[in-house]
């Protein structure tokens, strides 16, 4: 990530790679900093949102505090901010706000969704915004932030600066992290990528910000990669809203067990596809289609089984 930000850092402050994170730490404090130009119109392009959304108002506070500490963010800069050529601070900040995403959707549209989400979750609203106030966001001094981690969250790094807005999910995380994580990660905010292990893989919603999903760790049933890829694959998805489609990695050292793993994986989905003329799925709904079929009699089965051994 600290690559990538510098290769289009570079572009768009129009300077050489290594100066990169000085504009960026320059421009993160310009939009923080409560008394300058670019903070002030933030504030108030944050604020005529929120009033489209009077059961937001208690939490206006908190609200734009979680806001302004993403938007100071590296990686938030380099995906919104709008390339500087000269303008005024507050036309600056209305061309970032207007500045699309790879997904085609602007900072401002990105957020208005998320005011609205939070104006329809009644029932836990609070709980999202305590964990966007505990989760600390990537780019920023690891002396100033890891008060804000969990035991079982704190950074390993020994550099100054925690540049990748990424969190780690496995066994040893505890069930309060889980939450947390979960509901930040379903908000536009932070972390920008979650690594998870099984813990995450099934009865987990994560699908509201996120449509790309990368297996690292293979399995030998096709239905263990569908359960991961499940947990973004689901209604209200952000893919199904922007009618975009969910981009599925997996990837694999070639001439190694990986490679192995991933023919047999890839070899027993066609089988499946060949077989029951469809896509192996085993979402909620394609399960309980399943479910309702007439079960197949044994020795038909048997009579329609492929004979493969060799005479």
């Amino acid at each position: 990530m600290r690559v990538q930000i510098m290769k289009h850092g570079a572009i768009k402050f129009n300077c050489n790679e290594k100066d990169v994170f000085s504009h960026l730490e320059d421009t993160g404090n310009r939009i923080t900093k409560t008394n300058s130009a670019s903070h002030q119109r933030c504030e108030q392009i944050l604020t005529d949102l929120l009033n489209d959304f009077p059961a937001l108002v208690y939490l206006t506070t908190d609200i734009l505090a979680a806001v302004f500490r993403y938007m100071k963010t590296p990686s938030f800069l380099v995906r919104f901010a709008a390339k500087s050529r000269g303008q005024s601070e507050e036309d600056w900040i209305d061309q970032s706000f207007n500045s699309e995403d790879e997904s085609g959707v602007t900072l401002k549209e990105t957020i208005r969704s998320f005011f609205k989400f939070l104006n329809n979750r009644t029932e836990d609203r609070d709980s999202f915004i305590d964990a966007l106030k505990s989760i600390q966001p990537g780019g920023i001094k690891t002396k100033d932030v890891t008060e804000a981690f969990a035991n079982d969250e704190l950074p390993d790094e020994t550099e100054n600066i925690i540049m990748a807005n990424v969190r780690l999910c496995y066994g040893a995380t505890n069930h309060e992290t889980r939450q947390k994580l979960m509901k930040t990660f379903n908000t536009p905010f932070f972390p920008d990528i979650l690594i998870t292990s099984s813990v995450m893989s099934e009865g987990v919603d994560l699908q509201l910000n996120c449509r790309h999903i990368i297996h690292h760790d293979l399995c030998w049933n096709p239905s263990t990669l569908e359960q991961r890829t499940g947990r973004v694959d689901r209604i209200g998805a952000k893919s199904e809203k922007l009618g975009k489609s969910i981009n599925v990695y997996i990837p694999y050292l070639s001439e190694t067990q990986d490679e192995k793993m991933y023919k047999v994986v890839m070899e027993r989905e066609r089988w499946f596809n060949i077989i029951m003329g469809e896509k192996y799925k085993v979402d909620a709904a394609t399960t309980d289609k399943y479910a309702e079929r007439i079960a197949l009699p044994d020795e038909l089965s048997r009579e329609l089984s492929f004979k493969l051994e060799v005479l």
